[in-house]
């Protein structure tokens, strides 16, 4: 069975992931970094993290250490670096590496962030859940989670909760019934 792929990430009411300089100030100003929504829980379920070379270099500013250390990191970026335990710097197409990725065994895939990376995947039809946590800010600009699609993606709800000031809404990818 391939392990699921789970886009979990903030935005805005507006549909942006970062501002047009590519910043998620907009998250700390809103609902804070330290917010309590279920972090523990979900990182429990995922042994593997996709990410853009941005997306990395905003997570080594959290804090003093790499806070995904524990997980099988994937960072996708066009320059090239040495590999660091568990921190893979890879230079290639996103959409075949997540192939790859889900047809290991374990816990889900997690991906983390930056447009370049989430895009393919969408297109692709390779995320399998939705966790979108929404904060209260309209950017009216910027980087938006969802580009210019050529299908309609179909989704099926799964869960809403609230969190401080803003809302995490889960969604599964409908599963669309072959023609008899």
């Amino acid at each position: 069975m391939p392990k699921k792929v789970i886009l979990q990430l903030a935005m805005t009411v507006d549909g942006y992931i970062a501002d047009e300089n590519g910043s998620v100030d907009w998250i700390d100003q809103t609902v804070g970094f330290d917010l309590d929504w279920g972090y523990e829980q979900f990182m429990a379920g995922i042994d593997t993290i996709v990410m853009g070379a941005n997306s990395y270099h905003d997570a080594l500013k959290l804090s003093s250490t790499f806070p995904y250390a524990e997980k099988e990191n994937y960072i996708m970026t066009h320059q090239a670096q040495p590999d660091l335990p568990k921190r893979h710097f890879v230079n290639s197409d996103v959409v075949e590496l997540v192939q790859q990725l889900r047809q290991a065994s374990g816990k889900a895939i997690w991906i983390f962030g930056g447009g370049s990376v989430i895009q393919p995947l969408i297109e692709a039809d390779l995320i399998d859940e939705y966790q979108l946590f929404t904060a209260p800010v309209i950017l009216g600009r910027g980087t938006p989670l969802f580009g210019h699609r050529t299908r309609p993606l179909l989704l099926q709800l799964k869960t809403t909760t609230v969190f401080g000031p803003g809302v995490m809404v889960t969604y599964e990818r409908k599963q669309i019934k072959a023609p008899d």
